[in-house]
């Protein structure tokens, strides 16, 4: 449906006419600046909400620290004294712990994301070549190289 607009609104409104390639830019282009104003113009209509916008002042937030419940303040004091303070996991000591499936995965990861040699057989991986097949694919080396997915 959306092509058929298109289609019938910026390149076929006259079928006898022919248009030149200013022209189909210049309305394709008018076409997406409309498209940008009225997403423009619905965002600014949208309303904020009023409570995850409010910027609470440090008053209030005093205001609501001082509201809970002595008792409890007092019980997690005390749990906080009594329990040890947990020791460090190797993540937070400065070393990266990985299991072996986890290592597994991240060197499958790295081998996939090399970036091949166009001339050998990994070359044309990233590169979709259609139906071709064989010597038939050669056209497109230069383009993989163009576009970066081999070296």
């Amino acid at each position: 449906m959306v092509f058929f607009f298109i289609k019938t609104a910026i390149l076929h409104d006259n079928a006898l006419r022919v248009f030149t390639t200013g022209e189909i830019l210049m309305r394709l282009s008018c076409l997406l600046l409309s498209a940008l104003l009225a997403a423009a113009a619905q965002a600014k209509e949208s309303p904020r909400d009023p409570y995850l916008d409010k910027q609470v002042s440090e008053a209030d937030i005093k205001a609501l620290q001082g509201r809970s419940d002595p008792v409890v303040q007092k019980a997690v004091a005390e749990i906080v004294v009594a329990e040890p303070a947990p020791e460090p996991t190797p993540v937070q000591a400065g070393v990266v712990a990985l299991n072996p499936i986890k290592q597994d995965v991240m060197s499958a990861a790295f081998d996939e994301a090399k970036v091949p040699d166009c001339l050998h057989s990994e070359g044309l991986k990233r590169q979709p070549t259609f139906f071709l097949k064989g010597i038939l694919k050669l056209p497109f080396v230069p383009i993989a190289y163009l576009r970066g997915v081999c070296n």
